[in-house]
């Protein structure tokens, strides 16, 4: 195995509700770090990761109930998920399954890769890489990303380059353009460690 594909296994410390959308918050489980990774996803897949947490149960299934019921009815298990891969704003993640003698690998998002892996209680993992290169610094009371205290908004004054970007970021939310916000948090971040 390639020292950029080692595993480490993480679970959900968070799904928050950040200004630029919902974010799934993963960190690691058997070491203690403030850098954690979020990894932004659509309302519907934080709805379902959301109930499935809480014990909230749908009347009828939804599509990751579905998919479950699927595979326990031919026999399949899931083992473990792997977010294993970041391409660009773009996160890959891998369901591992056994059916009948074989282990299968089937490409997913990571949304719904972690919808499934909590219903069947299974572990997930990441890639040391995809950790490496996501990571952000929580802070220390709760754990929320850290944003920078603003100034108080002043009409006069023209918008910093960060400014814009975090102004298209929320438009990219609202629009549910998420390739887009990914991208735009990326460009956000480095923005903001060349100015520190």
């Amino acid at each position: 195995m390639n020292k950029d594909d080692e595993l480490f296994e993480v679970k959900i410390s968070d799904i928050s509700v950040t200004t630029v959308g919902f974010a799934l918050i993963f960190k690691p489980i058997h070491f203690t770090t403030k850098e954690a990774v979020p990894i932004f996803i659509g309302p519907l897949e934080a709805y379902s990761i959301s109930n499935e947490l809480q014990g909230i149960k749908n009347p009828r299934p939804n599509t990751h109930d579905l998919m479950v019921h699927t595979l326990n009815q031919l026999g399949a298990k899931i083992l473990r998920v792997i977010i294993n891969d970041l391409v660009g704003n773009i996160f890959y993640a891998t369901i591992v399954l056994q059916y009948e003698d074989r282990i299968l690998e089937i490409d997913a998002r990571p949304s719904d890769s972690v919808a499934l892996a909590i219903r069947v209680g299974c572990p997930i993992f990441m890639a040391k890489k995809v950790f490496r290169e996501s990571a952000v610094i929580l802070s220390n009371e709760e754990e929320e990303i850290v944003t920078p205290v603003e100034e108080t908004e002043n009409p006069l004054k023209q918008k910093s380059r960060l400014e814009i970007l975090q102004e298209q970021l929320q438009k990219a939310i609202e629009e549910e353009n998420y390739e887009e916000a990914a991208r735009l948090r990326d460009e956000i971040k480095q923005l903001k460690q060349r100015d520190n």
